[in-house]
């Protein structure tokens, strides 16, 4: 999309999405909109046959877990172990991906007999993945079978060790793999060299609940509690920021349907959904990963993720009520800490003549827990790939978030003779490194750095421009057919050009901007703008125009349906302006 011409107008980082599909086809085909086909179209969807599953994901199919390399010999082994009464421990992880991973798994092997225990390691005492003392311990306490979930495929020594003690191990992971795999027994993981499974970005908890279904099939017992386990499953999808595509959005949509029928599916749920003010509301994937989700990471950020997992497997009522306000209460503190740590690191940019590319900083009062939180809101608001670290006992700890146009796991590649431990990928990345290489870090990225000023700008794929008549209650309607929104699945973006600005109330203490547009044929629509405050006064300012209303700007926005007091009405929620 060309910038257009007017009064401090930059549209440059507006990009107009293209397509060559046929709307007009696909609209009638479908009975939808060509806007909606058009959206469509943009992500990918370019048959009738994936149309089709897409806007009715319930009812799409799975794919057979049977593709699945290792999946033969993985429930055979765990098939034996149940029938011979083997002690198996499952190791799971401490975010929502490995706590539901955990849950799913345990549930299903001790429903079909199995002597089950679980094993979750401490973020901060042990770190994630399988470590040589979890070993040692679990052999200790005569473990015959090990089920990683949500990792494993890079712990080769451990599970050698394992193997030396006489441990079997099958893991069940959706990282990617290395050079070296593991001497398990069975490597149930799509990312893994030679697996001919074709969706490859399942989270752990999804494929645990498919692993499980394939379970029962094989020792001729119905899946129990199959519902339940997809509920939960659908929840490690949204949390993990998996695709929502293919077999993701399935799960997603299946699971968010069985949770807003009964919202007590999972008990210990449905106590944490209750203290949170959610029984009587609808939960969709917003609720999951802004509001739930949060509360089920915090406890594996601050204490242990043992809590979270106790909530969902707790039997009487008074442990449900008394875990999930532990769980609130463990998240206030997490929003507390990181916002304290925000407010720091805000204060000492703030300080700083000029920001670097590449911000690489320090916090010795941070929990280390919140270092990637605080790094993507520090990303967030500079525009800037961050870094930010933490002391830890023998060296420094940090995660670090980046944006689109920086490869943050290849920039910090080439200098990993600086770090003890490091990993990641383009967006995001971890480490430990000591002290007296933090600086060497920055000047060695800062020094490499290629980006320019144009890159920090955010930028916004648009789905199509509209007219502000073809903003209606009945597109916006047919548009949340598309949802669950997240990754691999944008909620839809649209641009609308020359709108009238009829008035402008700006809430700056709530950092909100409330608008009334006017189209040509005198439509009124509705749009409200959060965090865009300080934009809209520099706007407003640069142009020369009256900030309460009378003018016109170019919007980018989505298409939301608003209920207030009980009128529903076509809403657009501004993600960027430019005023003329």
């Amino acid at each position: 999309m060309n910038a257009p011409s007017g009064n401090g107008a930059n549209t440059a980082h507006w990009h107009l999405r293209q397509t060559d599909a046929d709307l007009p086809l696909m609209a009638r085909t479908l009975g939808i909109t060509e806007t909606t086909a058009r959206v469509m179209a943009n992500r990918g969807i370019r048959t009738k046959n994936t149309a089709l599953a897409f806007l009715h994901p319930v009812l799409a199919p799975l794919r057979d877990m049977h593709e699945m390399k290792d999946i033969e010999a993985a429930l055979e082994r765990i098939a034996r172990a149940l029938a011979t009464d083997e002690k198996i421990v499952i190791y799971g992880d401490y975010d929502v991906d490995g706590i539901m991973s955990t849950v799913i798994l345990y549930r299903a092997l001790t429903r079909l007999g199995g002597d089950v225990s679980y094993y979750v390691p401490h973020r901060t005492e042990e770190g994630y993945g399988l470590n040589m003392e979890a070993v040692e311990y679990l052999h200790a306490d005569a473990a015959q079978l090990l089920i990683t979930v949500d990792n494993g495929i890079s712990a080769v020594e451990e599970i050698a060790r394992a193997a030396e003690l006489g441990i079997d191990t099958v893991i069940i992971d959706h990282h990617e793999a290395g050079d070296n795999l593991p001497p398990a027994i069975a490597i149930v993981d799509p990312k893994q060299p030679d697996c001919p499974y074709p969706f490859k970005d399942l989270c752990a908890a999804a494929l645990v609940y498919k692993f499980c279904a394939a379970l029962c099939e094989k020792i001729n017992i119905p899946y129990i509690e199959e519902r339940e386990m997809c509920t939960l499953a659908a929840i490690a999808c949204i949390c993990d920021i998996v695709s929502l595509a293919d077999e993701n959005r399935t799960l997603v949509c299946r699971g968010l349907a069985v949770l807003n029928t009964d919202k007590l599916i999972n008990p210990g749920l449905g106590a944490l959904i209750t203290q949170r003010g959610y029984i009587d509301k609808t939960i969709d994937a917003y609720t999951i990963g802004f509001v739930l989700g949060p509360c089920l990471n915090a406890t594996g950020r601050l204490e242990s993720a043992e809590i979270s997992i106790d909530l969902l497997l707790a039997d009487d009522i008074d442990s449900r009520v008394m875990l999930a306000k532990d769980l609130i209460d463990l998240n206030d503190a997490r929003k507390n800490l990181t916002k304290e740590c925000v407010d720091r690191a805000l204060v000492e940019l703030e300080q700083l003549p000029e920001l670097p590319k590449i911000l690489v900083l320090t916090d010795a009062e941070a929990h280390e827990s919140v270092a990637g939180i605080v790094a993507g809101r520090l990303r967030d608001h500079t525009g800037r790939p961050t870094i930010l670290l933490t002391p830890g006992e023998a060296a420094w700890k940090g995660s670090g978030r980046s944006i689109p146009a920086y490869n943050l796991f290849e920039a910090m590649s080439a200098h990993r003779h600086l770090y003890h431990r490091f990993g990641g990928h383009a967006a995001a990345a971890g480490l430990t490194l000591p002290e007296e290489n933090i600086p060497r870090l920055r000047e060695a990225l800062n020094h490499d750095c290629t980006l320019t000023e144009a890159d920090f700008a955010p930028s916004h794929d648009i789905d199509a421009e509209l007219d502000a008549a073809e903003i209606t209650l009945e597109l916006s309607r047919e548009l949340e057919r598309l949802a669950p929104f997240g990754k691999g699945n944008a909620a839809p973006l649209f641009v609308t050009r020359n709108l009238r600005v009829e008035s402008v109330r700006n809430l700056h203490e709530k950092n909100t901007l409330i608008f009334t547009f006017k189209s040509r044929d005198n439509k009124r629509v509705k749009g409200i703008a959060f965090g865009l405050n300080a934009q809209y006064d520099r706007a407003v300012a640069d142009a020369g125009v009256d900030g309460a209303g009378g003018f016109t700007l170019h919007a980018a926005y989505r298409i939301e349906t608003n209920v207030y007091n009980g009128n529903v009405s076509v809403q657009m929620a501004v993600r960027d302006f430019v005023v003329l």
